[in-house]
This record gives C-alpha cells, sequence and structure tokens, in this order.
C-alpha cells in the first residue's frame, strides 16, 4: 500500500491521468498574459516585444538590414527582462501578494521560446521561402546565391577587377578587355573559392549549423551549394552587363548614354556627375594606383601618351604589377607617378579626366548594383513578414498550452514536491 506521505504519492499528482475541462479561447488568451489588465500585454508596449522578430525580418535587406537586427534587439531586450521581473513580482495568483520565482522561470521559457527561438525559425523559413520564386526568372538560383554574387562582383568591381584592356596575351592570342576581366574573376580565384567553401560547409558540426541557419548567409555558402552551371551563367551575366556599363560610362559622352534610351541609366548618370566633379581628386589622392592601372588598361588613343610615359619607366611586366597592387608601396610608388606626370599640363587634363570618369562610374554600377541586392533583399523581407504574420499567434499558444502547461509546469512542480521531502527542508 502506498503511504500518503511517500515521494510517490507526492510526484505523480501532477502526472493525474484525469482530464481538464476544456478552456475556451478566451480563457487561453487570459492564461497566457494572467492579467487582461496587464500593461506588459497590451499595445504599444507589447509591441516592443515583436522589435527583435522585425529585426530578424528585415535583416535581409542590404547595408542596413544587420546593423537595425541589433539595434532592435534593445527594446525586446528590455520589454523581456521588464516581463519576467513582473510576472515574478506578481506572482501564481497574479496580483502581486506573493513573489514567485517559479512564475518568472516559466515567463523566461516561455518569452524564449515565443519570441526568440520559435518566431526567428518562423522568419529565417520565410526568407529561404520567398527566395525561392526567383528561380522562376529562368536562373534556377535562389535570392540567397544571387545575393552572394552580386556581393562578390560589387567587391571585385571595388577591387578594380573589371579594369581590363584589350591585350595580347603572352601565347599571342588577342583576347577583349570583357575576356579579361571575366578570367580575372572567374578562372583566377572563383573556382577556388567555391570548392574550398564547398568542403568547408561539409565539415560543420551539428551546432555550427545551427548558427548559420540563425545567422546570415556569408562569402559563398549558398553559391558553393547551387548548381555550378546556373552560377556561372548568372555570374557571366552580371559580368557582362557590369562591364559593358562601365566601358559606356567611361569612354562615351552623355549623347552616347542617352541614345541608349535607358532613363534610369541617364538619371544615374545626371546625379553622379556632379558627385563625380568634385570627388575625382580625392580618388586621385586615395587610390593613385587605381588611376595609373585605369591608364594602362584603356583602350582609349587619347590616353595613349600617358600610358607610354609610364611604360617608359616601368618596362617589365613585374614593374608594372608592382606599380597597380593594392599595397601600401604601391600606392606612394604610383602617386609620384602621377605626380610627375601632372607637370606637364596635357597630362594633367588627362589624368583628371580618367580619374573623374571613373569615380563616375564607380558611383553609377555600386548603384547599379546595390539596386538590384535592394529587390531581392525587399522580397526576402516581405516573406519574413508574412511567415511572422502567419504563425507569431499559433506560436503563442502552442508554447503556453504545450510547453508550459504540460511540460514546463509539471517540472516545476515535481522540483518543490521533491525539496518537501529532503530531510534537511525544515531545518533552520
Amino acid at each position: 500500500m502506498i503511504q500518503p506521505n511517500s515521494i510517490y504519492s507526492k510526484i505523480m499528482p501532477t502526472f493525474h491521468p484525469a482530464q481538464p475541462k476544456k478552456k475556451t479561447k478566451s480563457e487561453e488568451v487570459k492564461e497566457i498574459i494572467q492579467d487582461p489588465n496587464d500593461p506588459l500585454a497590451k499595445y504599444p508596449l507589447r509591441a516592443l516585444g515583436y522589435s527583435n522578430e522585425a529585426g530578424a525580418a528585415v535583416s535581409a535587406m542590404p547595408v542596413w538590414g544587420k546593423t537595425a537586427e541589433v539595434l532592435l534587439w534593445i527594446p525586446a531586450l528590455m520589454y523581456l527582462g521588464a516581463d519576467i521581473y513582473d510576472k515574478y513580482r506578481r506572482g501564481k495568483e497574479g496580483d502581486y501578494s506573493k513573489a514567485s520565482a517559479s512564475a518568472a522561470v516559466e515567463q523566461a521559457i516561455f518569452q524564449a521560446l515565443a519570441s526568440v527561438i520559435l518566431p526567428t525559425s518562423v522568419i529565417k523559413i520565410g526568407q529561404s521561402a520567398a527566395g525561392q520564386a526567383t528561380r522562376a526568372d529562368g536562373s534556377n538560383l535562389s535570392a540567397a546565391v544571387k545575393e552572394e554574387l552580386l556581393e562578390k562582383l560589387q567587391e571585385d568591381f571595388s577591387k578594380a577587377k573589371f579594369v581590363k584592356g584589350d591585350r595580347i596575351d603572352e601565347n599571342g592570342i588577342f583576347k577583349t578587355g570583357k575576356q579579361c576581366v571575366w578570367e580575372r574573376i572567374y578562372d583566377q580565384g572563383f573556382l577556388h573559392d567555391l570548392d574550398s567553401t564547398r568542403d568547408n560547409l561539409r565539415k560543420r558540426g551539428f551546432f555550427k549549423r545551427v548558427i548559420d541557419f540563425f545567422g546570415h548567409s556569408s562569402g559563398l555558402n549558398a553559391a558553393s551549394k547551387a548548381n555550378r552551371n546556373a552560377v556561372e551563367k548568372y555570374l557571366k551575366s552580371n559580368v557582362d552587363e557590369i562591364f559593358e556599363k562601365q566601358l559606356l560610362i567611361e569612354t562615351g559622352t552623355f549623347e552616347d548614354v542617352s541614345a541608349t534610351g535607358n532613363k534610369k541609366l541617364v538619371k544615374a548618370y545626371k546625379k553622379a556627375l556632379a558627385k563625380a566633379e568634385k570627388n575625382f581628386e580625392k580618388l586621385i589622392n586615395e587610390r593613385p594606383n587605381f588611376i595609373v592601372e585605369k591608364i594602362l588598361s584603356s583602350s582609349e588613343e587619347k590616353y595613349r601618351t600617358l600610358a607610354d610615359a609610364i611604360n617608359a619607366d616601368f618596362p617589365s611586366i613585374n614593374d608594372k604589377k608592382l606599380l597597380v597592387a593594392a599595397t601600401d608601396k604601391s600606392r606612394e610608388l604610383s602617386a609620384k607617378v602621377l605626380e610627375k606626370l601632372s607637370q606637364v599640363p596635357d597630362y594633367k587634363k588627362l589624368i583628371d579626366n580618367i580619374a573623374q570618369k571613373a569615380e563616375l562610374s564607380n558611383e553609377i554600377i555600386n548603384k547599379f548594383i546595390q539596386g538590384k541586392k535592394l529587390k531581392l533583399g525587399l522580397l526576402k523581407t516581405a516573406g519574413g513578414f508574412v511567415a511572422l504574420g502567419c504563425f507569431a499567434v499559433p506560436i503563442d499558444r502552442f508554447v503556453h498550452k504545450y510547453i508550459i502547461k504540460k511540460f514546463v509546469e509539471p517540472g516545476i512542480d515535481n522540483v518543490k514536491n521533491i525539496q518537501d521531502m529532503l530531510p534537511f527542508k525544515n531545518k533552520k
């Protein structure tokens, strides 16, 4: 016979098989917030609890998304801390008559699941699902893959990898500037980076995979897992498009740009022109090696005299590589070269002209790539918000009704019952 004061009798009542009376929807909602008059459960304060979720949704936006995600955690953490402390002070009865640590624990677990882990997971899944829609344009690539490739191209552009003119290689084969740029971007590093990234992803442990899921795609994570032919085709298409735009901007006039009939490009050209006229001298001072490479790579006849003057002082290929490399020594050397050339008035005008054109194309091309990334970011952000809107309330109810009521509360009661049976419990 089981003794009434045994440990068994104290633990088992929490698992009594009798089914409680089913609560109405209004009773469930009241139970979740404990008190319908609770100001923390009402708007506008309740909205603070969703700020981190809004941050997770907008994190897909380029440039400012990740910063916004971090900043939006601040009001969320303040709200969660206030809510947990309030439930501690309210206690089990909800009237502030007796503080309860178990009530605080329950609320902390509830908020961790219902306001952080599950909503963020839903948002990430929503973003990923929305990103799959870009496959329909014939590229067969998700938004995540395209974002990574565009990010790479923007980085390559900033590193002057698109600065390449027509040339005859060491085998005597003529290659256009576009071919040289493609080799520079695709063959010299990109394929190796794809393979290396794919190998590293295969070696990830479970926890690293979880962190990557809640974090952000970086490098070429998504691209390394995508169809290689589709990746190459999309990359090549964008390289060609960027190269042609750059060539038009740097070798053509405003009339040439207008003749394309591209109203967005014409508008961007007008807007960037004023900025380029102000900033081109800064470009010469900060990136003289870039300007020298522009001169050496140019196919325009008017810059030939400048290129010849540089080639006279730096005849070998290794000398030229040293001159245009992305190092402090190269910048110092290139600055001296430009300073020497600028002593000739006609050369100075040519240097200023090529720098102004370079600054103009930098502004326009970066905005062009950024615009593509913005569209992808908006698509993923919309997917995140839609997913959150559909699942926010069901998540709250699921966590409270099943996690808290069926697992957390019985677990806390069990701990209390065991503590009550300890022999030193009542000793002073």
